[in-house]
């Protein structure tokens, strides 16, 4: 028989039983889980709620949720200034911030002992301190894009010179610089001869597609998108994979296999542990928790990212490329650059693109 009481069991059976049996089982819930609940921090919709019915599974401790206000860089002026000791346990985050973390100090080693289920996960797509140190568990491969809705849009897109079409007027949704690491400024640079090292021409282009009238609304966050896009406001879109796992009331066109001037930019995403945490065990134990088989082919119903638990089944076929045309298409940013000029490109697009919207 199985005599181990999940948290949930108790609960209930303090309820069952009064005031009486809750003060019976208190005592053994702080032994056995501590006095803390687990800090996680994650996105809004869909990854939330992913989140929020795996950790229901889990069951091992109550959980505090704190979401992400706007791209996933926010977190880090917020861990900056309560240093050293910031009340998240876990952070959900991705390539660029990741090294970020990594840069100030903030992530905690990992190791198969910590997260068993990381011997599924390819060792290329953990990130890593200079002395080779596991620092994340990765949850999902990515991609960011350009995506439209035909049965809003006006016109078909199938090349980044579409996106000046005088009849787009008001239909592109785009994205301030914190979302997407201002991936979406380096695409339109790479179309011009440039990259994320030589950004004017990107610059150009955007000043360009500003002065059009073409840019309907910015968006801050992953709700700005799924709202917009899903409403008809706007048609055409600059976004990740997840995101779009919580749109479901129009259907998209993905520009990621369409032309060599529409790049697709490939990522990982996944948990950190902070290394401040008082909570690292089972801040491990919940993470590896969520990238076991079954919770990562459920990661991909419900977000839509390709799993990076090998043994995960999925379909993203718009993400599946062959050598060529990964060679062609795609793209893997130098993401510590991007981390660094952040800052700088967010004052840029205040400065030279908002006054023009």
């Amino acid at each position: 028989m199985n005599t181990k009481l999940t948290r949930r069991q108790l609960l209930k059976a303090a309820a069952a039983t009064g005031v009486a049996g809750a003060a019976m089982t208190m005592p053994f819930m702080r032994n056995a889980y501590g006095n803390t609940p687990l800090s996680v921090v994650d996105w809004g919709p869909p990854w939330i709620d992913n989140a929020k019915k795996i950790a229901d599974a889990w069951d091992k401790a109550p959980i505090n949720w704190t979401l992400h206000s706007g791209g996933a860089a926010s977190i880090l002026p917020k861990i900056k200034a309560a240093w050293p000791n910031p009340p998240y346990d876990l952070v959900d985050n991705w390539s660029p911030v990741f090294l970020s973390m990594l840069r100030e100090g903030w992530a905690e080693t990992v190791t198969l002992d910590d997260c068993p289920n990381l011997a599924d996960v390819p060792e290329s797509l953990i990130t890593k301190d200079a002395d080779g140190n596991w620092k994340n568990i990765p949850r999902g491969t990515s991609g960011v894009f350009f995506t439209y809705a035909p049965e809003n849009c006006p016109i078909e897109i199938n090349t980044v010179d579409d996106l000046l079409d005088p009849k787009l007027q008001g239909q592109i949704l785009w994205p301030n610089p914190t979302l997407n690491t201002n991936l979406q400024v380096v695409a339109l640079a790479k179309a011009r001869g440039g990259d994320e090292y030589n950004m004017e021409p990107g610059w150009e282009f955007l000043i360009e597609l500003a002065k059009s009238g073409n840019i309907g609304r910015v968006s801050a966050n992953t709700s700005d998108v799924i709202t917009s896009l899903e409403t008809a406001e706007t048609s055409v879109t600059f976004v990740d994979q997840g995101t779009l796992g919580g749109v479901k009331g129009t259907q998209l066109r993905h520009l990621t296999k369409t032309d060599p001037s529409l790049k697709t930019f490939l990522f990982v995403s996944g948990w950190m542990v902070l290394s401040s945490s008082v909570n690292k065990q089972l801040a491990f134990d919940f993470a590896n928790f969520t990238i076991n088989k079954e919770n990562s082919e459920l990661y991909y119903q419900d977000v839509g990212e390709v799993p990076v638990n090998g043994k995960a089944e999925h379909g993203v076929e718009h993400l599946r490329f062959t050598s060529e045309e990964a060679a062609e298409f795609s793209v893997i940013p130098d993401w510590d650059h991007l981390g660094k000029e952040l800052d700088n490109w967010n004052k840029r697009f205040e400065t030279d693109v908002v006054p023009l919207l």
